[in-house]
């Protein structure tokens, strides 16, 4: 095999007469991704029906060394060595991982003929990737314009490829540190599902999702391993606040999660809801009057736009610690580090939920699609 030679992607010369296209490409390395290039679809589709639109899992077109790379060891890493993920991601946020990234790429291309295959049958006018590994794979000066957003509040230097056009951007924060590297930049933030723009009532959502008291409602989402053990913070939580739901989101294919969550309410807990997943999850946000989530950069967010308290618990190690940093920073949330810290948390925020400050969010899709589809 010749890594040398150069990979061989046909694109035709464009045809104005025909619809242009957009390419969305994401990599199921955490559900943020795929969810804010899910967010651009359905938002493509309602602002801009004369564009030909497609969202694609980078995952699905790999095998070999690159599947290896972007994915398996990612999930391997945190699920099973978190620490050993946090240095690693330390370690390589250095502008020297670039030159490590430039030996890597000619690797990938064995493992990209399913992805450079569908780029060839699509033929893209643009390309925007919500995660990091497309404009890896692809070479320099590719012809199709390869915009990036970040989906997190950190621009770690794995993002920064030379060939990106544009960086889309949740913060100024952010923006600074590319500003600072010399790289073009654009604060868009994160894209939100367009239902989370649709106003709703929250007294009619209360009785569509039968909460028949008017307690506060304690909402916890998926939370990763870490300090904070779920069964027993839910626990602690009523121990500290009698008169409060807790409706817990148990995640999608998580059935130890979801047995353990079981016990409780088997113990004879009333107030106590459990949901495996739900494509109704800007409802019970909306409905919720503190939210515990780990500090995914998508979550959080959503979380700012519907201006609800946030407690952070069990970020995971590298760029939610970077997104924590951002949200204590700028007084958006609460960090809890253990179960009785978390309870405690919680009841300050119910006595005082104004201590957390509120923020409009801007429509990202709207800023990134108007930015690469008209600008």
């Amino acid at each position: 095999m010749d890594l040398a030679a150069p990979v061989q992607i046909r694109l035709d010369t464009p045809n104005m007469s025909k619809k242009e296209k957009l390419l969305i490409v994401s990599c199921s390395t955490g559900s943020g991704h795929f969810r804010a290039g899910e967010a651009l679809r359905l938002s493509c589709q309602k602002m801009y029906p004369e564009i030909q639109v497609q969202h694609i899992d980078l995952a699905d077109y790999l095998s070999g060394f690159a599947r290896t790379f972007s994915v398996s060891s990612y999930n391997v890493l945190i699920k099973h060595t978190p620490k050993a993920f946090k240095l690693l991601y330390f370690l390589t946020d250095k502008v020297f991982v670039q030159k490590i990234l430039g030996v890597l790429r000619p690797f990938f291309k064995f493992g990209a003929k399913m992805f450079f295959k569908k780029i060839e049958d699509y033929q893209p006018d643009y390309i925007l990737s919500t995660q990091f590994t497309p404009q890896l794979i692809l070479p320099k000066n590719f012809p199709t314009p390869i915009d990036t957003l970040i989906t997190d509040y950190h621009a770690h230097q794995v993002w920064l490829s030379p060939n990106v056009r544009n960086f889309f951007v949740a913060s100024e924060e952010t923006r600074n540190e590319l500003k600072n590297l010399g790289l073009p930049s654009v604060v868009s933030g994160i894209p939100l599902h367009p239902r989370f723009f649709t106003p709703k009532d929250t007294a009619n959502l209360k009785k569509e999702l039968n909460i028949n008291n008017d307690w506060p409602i304690i909402l916890i989402m998926p939370i990763a391993c870490g300090e904070i053990d779920v069964k027993e913070a839910i626990n602690t939580i009523f121990s500290y606040n009698k008169n409060v739901n807790v409706v817990a989101i148990s995640g999608k294919n998580n059935k130890k999660n979801f047995n353990e969550l079981e016990k409780i309410k088997s113990s004879g807990q009333k107030n106590f809801i459990i949901i495996k997943a739900t494509p109704r999850i800007d409802d019970w946000m909306r409905v919720a009057d503190i939210i515990v989530s780990k500090a995914g950069g998508l979550t959080i967010s959503e979380v700012i736009y519907l201006q609800k308290p946030l407690v952070v618990v069990n970020p995971i190690p590298g760029q939610e610690d970077y997104n924590t940093a951002y949200l204590e920073k700028n007084n958006y949330c609460l960090k809890a580090d253990s179960n009785d810290d978390l309870a405690k948390k919680i009841k300050l925020l119910l006595l005082n939920p104004d201590i957390i400050q509120k923020k409009s969010h801007p429509n990202a899709s709207e800023i990134i699609l108007k930015k690469i589809l008209t600008d």
